[in-house]
């Protein structure tokens, strides 16, 4: 687990100017859904857990959110060469969808053993749709292709996209003011470095922020240990969606700065919670969500035996007066919800 070791008493105002979320929120407002905030099964009372269902976006997670953002801001040249992007999924369908409304062309570059379904909802929105060997061959294709001509929207490592992924924080921090904690799921870490960053303005350092990543795949964690973005050896998590091969360099920065610590479980833990998710439990009035396991992995975090104590680790470091309150009140990113048809209904069986 990498814990933060300096004080988050800057001014955050000030600090990463050139990302700035509210204008990002502008931009997109009433292109995209406001996704509720409700309560999730929790496996203590000493816990409030709150999700936020990104999981019901348009296109089925967040990155609808940043892909719009992108496409907003292209300049005239750049709408009319096009835009290319690498992505295991959910990034790549998100841009197919905000390029096909903008009247743009795309290219998404995804590795061969991505979800089909995901790979057949890029092609629905028009998009050319380019298959590699793995991820990393992903991420090499698109790079030629952007070198080409075509404009290459990153799906964590970019301004705009960071942006667009942090209007999830200012709506947690709108319909949730008074919250100790949230915990956000990381894969390269654009999601993480936009919401903390929003958070940080908003309610700045009395609330805990921490990034969840697979135990197989902590290209953060690594990350934020050496102080910089390393390329992972291997990757031996198969949760699609947190398995990136490195962590965005300005994601390390703002994440550096901005979140209190990472913490990671194992692939089983995070299919678990997607089974929690995913299953109607009508003793406490839970409705089923359509979750894929990335979506899950903050709530597995939350889930875990050794959270709450770790949490009020934090709290009591952090000066925070409610670390000895009889129940801390967290919120969860749920920020996905395009899984495998197969996969889902063998959880629901």
């Amino acid at each position: 687990m990498w814990t933060q070791s300096s004080a988050l008493d800057q001014n955050w105002a000030e600090a990463f100017p050139l990302i700035d979320v509210e204008a990002a929120a502008r931009r997109i407002a009433g292109r995209v859904e406001r996704t509720p905030l409700v309560p999730l099964p929790s496996p203590t009372p000493a816990l409030e857990i709150l999700g936020k269902l990104e999981n019901r976006q348009l296109t089925g997670s967040f990155k609808a959110r940043g892909a719009l953002n992108n496409v907003a801001q292209l300049r005239e040249a750049e709408r009319q060469r096009g835009v290319v992007a690498s992505s295991s999924g959910n990034h790549g369908l998100a841009l197919a969808w905000a390029a096909s409304a903008s009247g743009v062309l795309a290219t998404i570059v995804m590795p061969k053993d991505a979800y089909p379904n995901k790979i057949e909802a890029c092609r629905s929105h028009g998009a050319q749709v380019v298959l590699a060997e793995d991820r990393w061959s992903a991420d090499d294709i698109a790079k030629e292709l952007a070198d080409s001509g075509l404009v290459w929207i990153h799906p964590y490592d970019r301004a705009g996209t960071v942006e667009g992924a942090g209007t999830v924080g200012l709506e947690i921090a709108e319909d949730a003011p008074e919250l100790d904690a949230v915990v956000v799921c990381v894969g390269g870490g654009g999601l993480s470095a936009g919401t903390a960053l929003a958070l940080r303005r908003k309610l700045g350092h009395h609330v805990v922020i921490i990034g969840a990543e697979p135990e197989g795949a902590a290209a953060m964690e690594a990350a934020l240990m050496r102080g910089e973005s390393v390329r992972l050896a291997t990757i031996t998590s198969e949760i699609q969606g947190l398995t990136t091969p490195y962590a965005g360099h300005l994601n390390v920065a703002i994440n550096s700065s901005a979140l209190d610590a990472i913490m990671t479980v194992p692939d089983g833990e995070i299919y678990a919670a997607q089974r929690v998710l995913v299953n109607e439990d009508p003793a406490i009035g839970w409705a089923a969500e359509t979750v894929e396991p990335a979506g899950a992995a903050a709530f597995a975090v939350v889930r875990a035996s050794w959270f709450e104590p770790r949490l009020r680790q934090i709290m009591v470091a952090r000066g925070i007066r409610r670390a000895a309150a009889p129940s801390l009140r967290v919120a969860v990113t749920i920020s996905g919800g395009n899984p495998a048809p197969l996969q889902l209904a063998g959880l629901r069986s």
